[in-house]
């Protein structure tokens, strides 16, 4: 599996689903206050009331977390990632409270991230406050590992944990991208897996001679051809560097078509999930630059060669990046090396 180093914001319905987990135990005691007669039970429930009200925001200002972004696997934090602070979730509880005086209000408040730019994703509440609420199933957890910005070195250790001898099958197919390059304008059309023609033997070869099962074979060569000296080096916004030696996906949570054999599968999320899980399929050609080819993916890609001109991709249909090019893809980019 793809160890994802970027943080992957809440979406509006895990954000509405821990909400309502952080509501059950008021409704109960509400429940309890109006079916029981005498002012001691309306006395106890208010009092419980204030009580776990004072303990979730305890527990939210010290590590982000409540019943709810428990249950989700969120967490709240402030914009360096880091535990929010009492004031800052006093301010999001004040402004959820004042919300509720209309039936609908909090519940609105909840979703308002919804009309936020994506690459951020705040609430109302949040940005009055300074606050995120994060993934920490689907991304990084920040408050874990450093912090916000933290993530961008994570991958760079990961080379050095590779076994030597899977170095063995890598160098040996490494260099033939190079040699088919001017095959490759011929058929535009075309997947971008077939512009090269050596892209499918290559594979078989790392395949035959890797771990059986066929998920671990990518993984390992996505780490041995990132050690090697060849290809190309793609320089991402947030400061992460790839090397592509071969084939790769680049996404949210890539994975190959069926029967589809790559080299590297790429985990970019973003905050906003403007990536589609698999968007872009990588040819590396390091005697030119990068073949792209978007596929089909919600938000689009496009490229910015070192002269300024821009195209957009059409979806399947790859186009090279020459050395030097900046290739967006959807609220994210990355510079070719």
């Amino acid at each position: 599996m793809v160890t994802n180093p970027n943080l992957v914001n809440a979406t509006a319905g895990q954000r509405l689903a821990a909400r309502a987990v952080d509501s059950v135990p008021l409704v109960v005691l509400a429940l309890v206050a109006v079916l029981v007669p005498g002012r001691l039970a309306v006395g106890l429930c208010a009092a419980g009331a204030a009580a776990y009200l004072a303990w979730t925001w305890l527990w939210e200002a010290g590590s982000g977390q409540t019943p709810g972004n428990r249950v989700l696997g969120l967490r709240t934090v402030n914009e360096d990632g880091l535990a929010p602070g009492f004031a800052a979730v006093l301010v999001r509880n004040l402004l959820l409270a004042v919300s509720a005086l209309t039936v609908v209000g909090p519940w609105i408040m909840t979703v308002s991230n919804l009309w936020d730019h994506p690459t951020r994703r705040q609430g109302w509440h949040d940005k009055a406050a300074r606050t995120l609420v994060v993934d920490i199933r689907a991304g990084r957890d920040p408050l874990l590992t450093g912090g916000r910005w933290a993530g961008a070195a994570a991958p760079a250790p990961v080379p050095a944990a590779v076994p030597a001898p899977t170095a063995a099958p890598a160098t040996g197919w490494v260099p033939g991208p190079s040699t088919p390059a001017p095959a490759a304008p011929a058929g535009p059309a075309a997947p971008i897996s077939s512009v090269p023609g050596v892209g499918a033997a290559a594979t078989q070869t790392a395949v035959s001679s890797a771990a059986p099962e066929e998920e671990e074979d990518v993984e390992l060569t996505r780490i041995v051809s990132r050690g090697q000296g060849t290809g190309c080096r793609l320089v991402f916004d947030d400061g992460a560097a790839v090397r592509v030696t071969g084939t790769a996906l680049l996404g949210r949570n890539p994975a190959p078509a069926i029967g589809e054999k790559v080299n590297q599968l790429i985990d970019f999320a973003d905050m906003g999930r403007s990536v589609s899980k698999t968007h872009l399929h990588l040819q590396s050609d390091g005697s030119t630059g990068l073949w792209i080819t978007d596929r089909g993916s919600t938000n689009g890609s496009s490229i910015v060669a070192p002269d300024g001109r821009h195209e957009a991709l059409a979806a399947h249909s790859p186009v090279l990046a020459p050395s030097g090019s900046t290739v967006y893809f959807g609220d994210r980019h990355f510079t070719v090396g």
